[in-house]
């Protein structure tokens, strides 16, 4: 008997390699067992990697995984099938390729498995922010960010305190980026910042600073905004 191991979760950024570590306890040999790789919503059809009779069986495999998914190593210095390492190497990630994958090996008498969740990862634009003014001397600010994935994480603040927007709101294109953009009133004269990221990742920040002078022309007592922007 044995059992199958991963380490989950796993991130990696659109375009990369990854590698979705999956291996066997005791460090017990897969050479001659068959190892199946297959997404979550494939568990009865196409797989993403087939080894069965010490060979790679490419005849039924998915598609889109194509020249893509081979055995990886879950470290440098595993000693691959031999050592029980039945780790899936994902090349020039998508972001379809984003989801719940199963690793199931099994033996003459036995069989195990495990799933793994891949997270894949864009990062956006820098955030632009725009400015109406209103007549009771507030400015409304607005922050929009695009070409995320998966969904950011938006927030604003001053130079004391974090600022609750007025709303924040998402939309999703055809190719899966996410956008994202949120408002905000503040008092002028103030220095506001929009940040946009993704989770455990360094944000996106870009800041307004707002200031305002009195003029008197032909006996009218006018105000005038300058906006200053700085990116982070």
């Amino acid at each position: 008997t044995f059992t199958v191991s991963v380490k989950s979760p796993v991130s990696v950024q659109r375009g990369h390699t990854a590698i979705l570590p999956c291996w066997l306890t005791f460090s017990e040999s897969a050479e001659d067992m068959e190892v199946l790789w297959y997404q979550g919503s494939d568990q009865f059809g196409t797989p993403v990697l087939l080894y069965k009779a010490r060979t790679l069986d490419y005849s039924s495999q998915k598609a889109s995984y194509a020249g893509r998914a081979s055995f990886g190593l879950k470290e440098e210095t595993s000693g691959g099938l031999k050592a029980g390492d039945v780790s899936l190497k994902l090349e020039n990630v998508t972001i379809e390729d984003a989801g719940k994958y199963i690793c199931v090996v099994s033996s003459f008498d036995d069989s195990d498995s495990a799933s793994i969740s891949l997270t894949v990862t864009e990062t956006g634009h820098q955030p632009l922010l725009s400015a109406v003014m209103r007549d009771d001397n507030k400015v409304n600010l607005s922050c929009q960010s695009d070409g995320w994935h998966p969904k950011p994480e938006l927030s604003w603040s001053d130079s004391k305190t974090a600022l609750i927007p007025g709303n924040v709101m998402f939309s999703k294109n055809s190719a899966g980026f996410y956008s994202v953009h949120s408002w905000v009133l503040v008092s002028s004269p103030s220095e506001v910042s929009c940040s946009v990221g993704l989770f455990n990742e360094e944000p996106k920040e870009t800041r307004m600073r707002l200031e305002n002078s009195l003029e008197i022309y032909n006996g009218c007592i006018s105000w005038n905004y300058l906006l200053k922007f700085y990116f982070y």
